[in-house]
């Protein structure tokens, strides 16, 4: 009888073990699926915060100055944080309806053709890198820029002043004022331009948005 007892006693304690493990199971599983419904909310947030701050180019009014400040915002991200968290790179592509001409007919950037971002920032820089130079040329004390605003009678009134008297340095000097100005007026072009966007592409997996297609209006 007394051995009936425990064996009794056994089977209880064997069923509770059992209830209780079952139960800390089922609490495990529900914590579980807790945290992972969070972090899929989280997630999900994360890539709406992502693709609101480019959503915002999604319109047909743009401008150059808007497609110049996104190339260089999209590669920055590249730069930093695609390569960081792993997610795949940003990039737009541009198409100009017209061609972009500096001094002496270069072109800077072509009617039709497809530009990314990088491509943008190097124009854009190339741009800036030769009015930069011209602003530290300096004639009498006067830089460049300052003589491109100066009408014929007091250019010539500076010439004097500065003893510039033979025509290959005077027409040197106008060499560069044309050329300034050819390079101040692409890069004021590149910026008054308006686009529009046509497309946005996304990633399959993340969601995330991976290019951004643009067309000068």
């Amino acid at each position: 009888m007394e051995n009936a007892s425990k064996a009794l006693i056994m089977a209880g304690s064997i069923l509770i073990a059992i209830m209780v493990i079952s139960l800390l199971v089922m609490a495990y599983n529900n914590l579980t699926e807790t945290m992972n419904a969070k972090n899929d909310e989280e997630a999900i947030e994360q890539v709406i915060e992502f693709n609101k701050q480019y959503d915002v180019y999604y319109r047909n009014n743009l401008y150059g100055s808007d497609i110049l400040s996104l190339a260089n915002k999209v590669a920055d991200y590249n730069e930093r944080q695609s390569k960081e968290q792993g997610y795949a790179k940003l990039d737009i592509e541009v198409t100009f309806s017209k061609t972009i001409e500096a001094y002496n007919k270069e072109k800077i950037i072509e009617k039709n053709t497809k530009y990314n971002s990088n491509n943008i920032n190097e124009k854009t820089k190339y741009l800036q890198d030769k009015i930069n130079y011209f602003k530290k040329q300096t004639v009498a004390g006067k830089t460049i820029p300052s003589l491109s605003g100066l009408r014929s009678k007091e250019l010539e009134e500076l010439f004097k002043q500065a003893n510039i008297t033979s025509k290959e340095e005077k027409q040197k000097i106008q060499n560069q004022i044309y050329e300034y100005l050819g390079y101040n007026s692409a890069l004021t072009t590149l910026k008054s331009k308006t686009f529009k966007a046509t497309k946005f592409e996304y990633d399959n997996i993340s969601k995330r948005i991976t290019k951004m297609i643009f067309k000068e209006n």
